[in-house]
């Protein structure tokens, strides 16, 4: 997992501050010669935070939507992750950023939950 700085939690949505930690085993290997976050696992830390600091209850994972990685994110970098809960659409939308220029971005879908 990253270095999380700060976190601001907003009803459904949030905030933080966090730091890809050059030492992180992901860096290396996912291009010859050159260490960068791999897409997968920026997915996989959205998830593992909104379901920490906001509390929602994943249940199957169902689609990737309007996924865009528009840089990469080097060992050190220094991030915001914006993440937003959409119940009513089981939806998390997410976007981290690097001193305000867009890294990636996207959609994470679950499976809706049957009504009990």
């Amino acid at each position: 997992m990253p270095d999380i700085q700060n976190v601001r939690i907003d009803g459904t949505s949030a905030t933080l501050q966090l730091t890809a930690v050059p030492s992180l085993d992901y860096f290396p290997g996912h291009f010859p010669g050159l260490a960068i976050l791999p897409g997968i696992v920026q997915v996989d830390w959205v998830i593992r935070l909104a379901r920490e600091h906001l509390g929602i209850p994943c249940a199957g994972f169902s689609a990737l939507r309007v996924l865009k990685f528009s840089a990469p994110i080097l060992p050190a970098t220094k991030l915001s992750l914006q993440i937003d809960w959409l119940p009513e659409k089981q939806r998390l939308d997410f976007a981290y950023r690097a001193r305000q220029r867009p890294m990636s971005s996207g959609q994470i879908v679950f499976a809706m939950r049957a009504a009990a």
